[in-house]
């Protein structure tokens, strides 16, 4: 099941690269409507498109090569989470951001698990490996 969902989740990000996720499309449409005085139509005023389109959770793979060093950005939301990513040879360097001011984040508590999920993805991984 793991492996269906990694797959899954990579087939969804390949489409999104490509343009091809509904998001952009849906968003797209809103603003041309927006910027044209136009009504809006129902679809975006249904909460479940604000639902959709808030980001609890904004990542991104920032590379750098330079050791010692790492680019991190905040939370898109007030009440969300920042998390860049950086894949080392033998390491993953996370900067994890939250806004102090939100009684509903934690940076620490973000970061423990995070680190706990991974322990256990490696745990799954290396268990169902032929060696």
């Amino acid at each position: 099941m793991f492996k269906k969902a990694v797959n899954y989740q990579t087939d969804l990000m390949v489409q999104s690269i490509l343009g091809k996720g509904m998001d952009c499309h849906l968003l797209g449409l809103k603003q041309v409507a927006i910027e044209n005085s136009f009504e809006i139509p129902e679809i975006f005023l249904d909460e479940s498109f604000s639902i959709s389109n808030h980001f609890s959770l904004s990542t991104s793979q920032i590379p750098t090569t330079m050791e010692g060093s790492f680019m991190c950005y905040g939370p898109v939301e007030p009440d969300g989470y920042g998390c860049s990513y950086n894949p080392k040879p033998s390491y993953i360097l996370f900067a994890i951001s939250s806004f102090k001011s939100c009684s509903l984040t934690s940076t620490k508590m973000f970061a423990e698990s995070l680190k706990t999920s991974l322990n256990e993805m490696c745990e799954l991984c290396l268990s169902n490996s032929p060696n």
